[in-house]
């Protein structure tokens, strides 16, 4: 059965500049290098192929560290959500969590091999656009026959799989794939909410008592039947040496036996997560959104020090709630969809943190975390990211291909930032040949130079680099043409070499895919 394809296209408008702006690292004012491009609109698809190209957004400006040149490199980095191994760390904070759910205790657990990460906040890559688009034609209206001038463009280029980790040893996919959904396929699945209420008894019925795992239960049968064979061979008179009462396994606990287990009869708090759709926004959205601000706003003023201005109303609509990506609801892919989310952190009915999420056809996306800074002795940061690596697990049981954790950019440069790569196990995109190369590989290049080619084979070559531009589709007062007749009659020598710029930046499959737009 052929795959499902997305029928939207993508608009984006590139903006070349190369004058350099203040880093938010090394606090450098004219060091920080990118290039940059506004999208209009942008397929769930066209994303994911770009930020395995080492983009990102902010917004709906998408932008891309010029790596050679800029003060601080930036890295894009994934977590294989599948093969998960939790830190001593990660546990101290889930443990934490359920501490404080169930008995109310406020103990800091901050340790320091998070550094000062988790006390100014996870997501400070953040780069402000410096341009804004020349015009709005996010709802231009194109010829029914786009997606098949795109196919025609298409159909013969090679490009390589953007999800495979060459360095990797590990089981293929497919096997690793078909044992997680075996080992979770009694996880409860996403609804259009997503509950998770730390008490017994509530929940969409609240008659019946908390969905809990068929692990869970196996394990309490089985060590109430041998507590049953050692009080039987109490009784014959016999000791427990003689009773050979063997101790359950001590097999290593998942990281849903962490956020599943049960709470107490009475626990202090409750904690209900969230999953909303913010475009099109969706009514638990628009019924939330003052709420949500409130928490932006003051965690921007205490946690980044911002001015009034810089965390009023508009700017948090523009930074994380308008966005270019399209829904996209295919039957084989998430009940929810692909696009763009809020994670919504309810404690005892109150939001105090919001992880802002795209949800695409191969990963999660964490765009950015804003939480009340008066919860931060709960190390939200670490925890919202255990949260979204669950997300990431529960989503893979119904589409196979999703299994990544996007976590933005690693700068190994800045010794703060480097708690993401605390995630095991991990990936970093080599920035020229644009391979998945090991963290563990990775690092001791960057210990020894801040910019670095991270795959190993000196032959390597970016294969998605070679771009045949005329093929390139052009936006152009509303007309839709090759940028080869585009050339013939409109560019000069500034533009071309523009374009191919532009080409290199985003490779062969999204230079044949995006739309461009030319004024």
């Amino acid at each position: 059965m052929a795959a499902e394809e997305d029928p939207s296209c993508s608009i984006v408008e590139y903006m070349r500049d190369h004058s350099g702006y203040k880093c938010g690292y090394c606090k450098s004012k004219n060091t920080n290098f990118s290039h940059g491009m506004w999208a209009h609109r942008m397929t769930t698809g066209d994303y994911q192929t770009l930020i395995d190209r080492g983009w990102r957004r902010s917004g709906k400006y998408c932008y891309k560290p010029t790596m050679d040149k800029t003060c601080c490199p930036m890295y894009t980095i994934k977590c294989d959500a599948l093969e998960l191994k939790l830190s001593k760390t990660q546990k101290k904070v889930l443990k934490r969590m359920r501490r404080y759910l169930s008995h109310g205790d406020r103990k800091d657990c901050r340790t320091p091999e998070m550094g000062n990460a988790e006390v100014i906040g996870d997501n400070e890559e953040y780069v402000k656009p410096k341009f804004e688009a020349k015009c709005d034609v996010s709802s231009v209206t194109l010829p029914k026959s786009i997606r098949t001038q795109e196919q025609s463009v298409t159909s013969n280029i090679a490009v390589p799989e953007t999800n495979v980790v060459p360095t990797a040893k590990k089981p293929s996919d497919t096997q690793a794939t078909s044992n997680a959904s075996s080992s979770t396929k009694d996880s409860p699945s996403i609804n259009q909410e997503v509950r998770m209420v730390v008490s017994s008894g509530t929940g969409p019925d609240a008659s019946r008592p908390l969905c809990r795992k068929a692990k869970l239960i196996r394990r309490e049968k089985r060590e109430a039947k041998l507590a049953k064979q050692a009080q039987e061979a109490l009784a014959r008179g016999e000791s427990l040496m003689e009773a050979s009462v063997s101790k359950p396994n001590n097999t290593e606990k998942s990281l849903e036996d962490y956020l599943n287990e049960p709470p107490p009869a009475n626990p202090a708090h409750t904690l209900e997560l969230k999953l909303v759709r913010v475009n099109p926004p969706e009514a638990g959205f628009k019924a939330t959104y003052n709420a949500s601000y409130a928490v932006f706003r003051k965690y921007q003023l205490e946690v980044h020090h911002d001015s009034e201005s810089e965390c009023d109303k508009m700017s948090y609509q523009g930074f994380l709630v308008d966005g270019p990506l399209l829904q996209w609801q295919p039957s084989s892919g998430p009940e929810l969809g692909y696009g763009s989310f809020h994670h919504q952190y309810w404690l005892d009915d109150r939001l105090i943190a919001v992880g802002v999420l795209d949800i695409l056809p191969h990963c999660v996306s964490s765009v950015y975390l804003y939480y009340d800074p008066e919860y931060s002795f709960l190390s939200l940061g670490t925890y919202a990211s255990l949260r979204e690596l669950a997300l990431v697990r529960e989503l893979q049981q119904r589409t196979a291909s999703l299994r990544w954790y996007y976590m933005g950019f690693y700068i190994h440069s800045c010794p703060k930032m480097r708690y993401k790569g605390k995630y095991k196990p991990s990936y970093l995109l080599c920035p020229e040949t644009y391979e998945w190369i090991s963290i563990e590989l990775a690092t001791p290049k960057l210990d020894r130079v801040k910019y670095s080619r991270l795959t190993d084979n000196p032959s390597a070559v970016d294969v998605n680099g070679r771009v045949d531009t005329s093929k390139i589709l052009i936006l152009h007062n509303q007309m839709l043409i090759r940028y080869g007749n585009y050339q013939a009659d409109c560019a000069d020598d500034d533009e071309d070499e523009e374009i191919n710029e532009y080409a290199s930046l985003v490779g062969a499959k999204s230079a044949y895919s995006l739309l461009l737009c030319r004024s």
